[in-house]
């Protein structure tokens, strides 16, 4: 990003509308035959930044893991589907099923474009903050972006139904 990315300097990025188009519907195709009656989810891709780190005497080190999801809602009954899935679209993980009341907590930090969902008892709190990068330059601007990392998708159409669903979701 450099210095001046953090003023507002971010590149504009030429979409490859075909390999978009090419990863939406892969997607589409692995969330449907994975998920119990997948054609009745609308889909976003998302993205999540697990932050882990350690200390050592005169060392810390940071590392950072992301993870892909097609993440699956459906607006009769509030579902939220997670799906892990690799970057390239090879891999698929199992499907993780959330509804308002299985979830204690939600949020959105607009700052960062960050959702927040905490679920779990009162004992264990577990929680998970993703990502649903609108164009293909939220994805594209990042330093550390690479193909191995996040699947090249633009998603200008789809994101505003992903954004009216969450807030009916929240309530």
């Amino acid at each position: 990003m450099g210095l001046f990315g953090l003023f507002g300097g971010s590149k504009t990025v030429e979409l490859d509308k075909v390999k978009s188009d090419e990863n939406k519907n892969r997607i589409r195709e692995i969330f449907d035959n994975k998920v119990d009656n997948g054609s009745e989810y609308k889909i976003v891709y998302a993205y999540s930044e697990d932050i882990g780190g350690a200390n050592f005497a005169v060392l810390r080190t940071v590392s950072y893991k992301y993870r892909s999801f097609i993440l699956g809602y459906r607006e009769n009954d509030l579902s939220l589907v997670f799906l892990e899935v690799s970057p390239d679209l090879n891999q698929v993980g199992e499907a993780l099923v959330y509804r308002p009341q299985d979830v204690k907590k939600t949020n959105f930090t607009k700052l960062v474009g960050s959702y927040y969902l905490q679920y779990g008892s009162s004992f264990k709190k577990e929680y998970f903050n993703f990502f649903v990068p609108e164009t293909i330059d939220e994805i594209v601007n990042h330093d550390w972006y690479d193909e191995d990392t996040f699947t090249y998708i633009d998603q200008r159409e789809e994101h505003n139904g992903w954004v009216d669903f969450w807030n009916k979701f929240c309530r």
